[in-house]
């Protein structure tokens, strides 16, 4: 078994603290796992990748291009950026929630909704969903992160389950925020829940 993971994002936005939740995850649920990270300059909202590699046929802690499973993109174009790790039957789960200066460097106007247009022209397994407006609603923008590991649990896009990931959470964030996190976790799992619905229903029809 073999699943590679890549989480893409900014500074500040918890790229790193999403996959070691991953991480521990899988490594309970009895997998071996090895990450690695690359880190800008996250202070200036730099770019920040991180590698996730689940099961025993992994070898070396980076992904290679085009072998990734699942992108999870905290940012758009960090998410487009990254685009050339995702395999042939990879997945996406994007936040729609641009943050403008990871992209402005002197360079063309930062579009999102054309980037969000190009990675799913690229992937037709595309959840794109604004987590950042899915956490605000629950109570910080700051589980943005945790919305969308829940969105990819939530999909059946992760080797383990809902309940699996929040029971790592639920030992891995502070008491004070833990509610926080469960409601935008929750409220998550209940978007794609309705995506998915709708998906099915337009396929019925």
């Amino acid at each position: 078994m073999k699943f590679d993971i890549l989480i893409a994002g900014v500074g500040g936005q918890g790229v790193v603290l999403a996959s070691r939740l991953l991480a521990t995850a899988a490594i309970d649920a009895g997998f071996h796992v090895t990450t690695a990270e690359t880190i800008g300059m996250a202070q200036r909202e730099g770019s920040v990748t991180s590698h996730v590699r689940i099961g025993d046929e992994v070898c070396g802690s980076l992904i290679p291009s085009g072998n990734a499973d699942l992108i999870i993109g905290l940012e758009p174009a960090e998410a487009a950026r990254n685009i050339h790790f995702l395999g042939n039957n990879g997945s996406i789960v994007v936040n729609e929630h641009a943050v403008m200066p990871s992209v402005l460097n002197g360079c063309a106007e930062y579009v999102p909704d054309q980037v969000l247009e190009f990675l799913k022209g690229n992937c037709q397994d595309t959840i794109s969903v604004d987590f950042t407006q899915i956490a605000k609603q629950a109570g910080t923008y700051r589980a943005a992160n945790v919305a969308m590991l829940a969105a990819a649990a939530g999909a059946d896009l992760l080797p383990f389950s809902s309940g699996e990931l929040w029971n790592v959470l639920e030992k891995m964030v502070p008491e004070k925020y833990r509610d926080l996190n469960r409601k935008a976790f929750d409220m998550s799992l209940e978007r794609v829940s309705c995506m998915k619905e709708t998906e099915q229903q337009t396929m019925d029809v």
